[in-house]
């Protein structure tokens, strides 16, 4: 009996494996200027995820989700073999510590805005000392840069009145409402977009910082990697390519530098 319990155990185990093996777990994150529901963000990858499966030989599934504190949970579990994440200090933490490697950086860059009213009587950095300032998620990459200006500018966060939102559409809201005296959000965020359309002003921008990226398990190995990177590069000059790429909303990608990375944790202190 007991031969037979452990007979039936190893199977299950390189049944599993085998199973393991035959796909590849993509998972697709839009950090906190992300507004598409599950289905929608399904649809939006799926198109990238065939694509990618005719690349790897293998069945590339998806697994789209908006909660940051459960992605960084399971990036440190190695879960994923590739991700392609937009709050970048996530990627480079994962880059850092859990040893992935960037395969490529989407066309673009990240810049953090700090947001006011148009009737603000806030003219520079100084004058946000003791006022009060929205932040989207904690785990959000707007937030952590926001955080890190404030330290830039000499205000200790710790004395700040700052609240936190779900979403950057929250911030903005609660500016135009005046419940704060400012916000934080990102350039690619739909309120950074028409923030000044709407006759309100940026207070204070930081410089640019590195745009989302598509990372990959250090279990993948370099002959994958290396085919992943030229077949998502070559995609902006592909025919078929314009339709996949305008499905994520994204321009393109480039090979990127993964230095960029570890140069933002820097930059935050983290």
């Amino acid at each position: 009996m007991l031969r037979w319990l452990l007979m039936c155990l190893l199977f299950l185990v390189s049944h599993g494996a085998l199973a393991s093996e035959s796909s590849l777990l993509l998972g697709v994150n839009e950090g906190s200027s992300g507004s598409a529901d599950f289905q929608q963000r399904q649809s939006k990858y799926r198109p990238f995820t065939d694509y990618l499966s005719g690349i790897v030989k293998k069945q590339v599934k998806l697994e789209s989700a908006s909660d940051l504190k459960s992605l960084k949970k399971n990036l440190q579990a190695g879960r994923f073999d590739l991700l392609m994440v937009r709050p970048s200090h996530i990627s480079a933490a994962a880059m850092r510590d859990q040893k992935y490697v960037l395969v490529a950086a989407v066309k673009g860059e990240a810049i953090t805005s700090f947001i006011v009213h148009k009737d603000s009587a806030l003219k520079k950095p100084a004058d946000l000392a003791g006022k009060s300032i929205m932040m989207p998620d904690e785990n959000a990459y707007p937030s952590h840069v926001g955080l890190a200006m404030l330290k830039e500018a000499g205000l200790k966060p710790e004395t700040q009145s700052i609240r936190f939102a779900r979403t950057q559409e929250a911030v903005g809201y609660s500016v135009e409402q005046k419940l704060v005296d400012a916000g934080v959000v990102i350039s690619y965020s739909k309120v950074s977009k028409g923030w000044e359309d709407n006759g309100h002003r940026f207070l204070w921008r930081s410089k640019p910082l590195p745009y989302w990226s598509l990372i990959a398990s250090p279990n993948l190995s370099a002959d994958t990697v290396a085919k992943v990177r030229e077949a998502i590069i070559k995609l902006n000059d592909m025919p078929e390519g314009e339709a996949i790429l305008k499905s994520m909303g994204v321009n393109g990608f480039v090979a990127g530098n993964q230095q960029d990375y570890m140069d933002l944790l820097t930059y935050l202190k983290e």
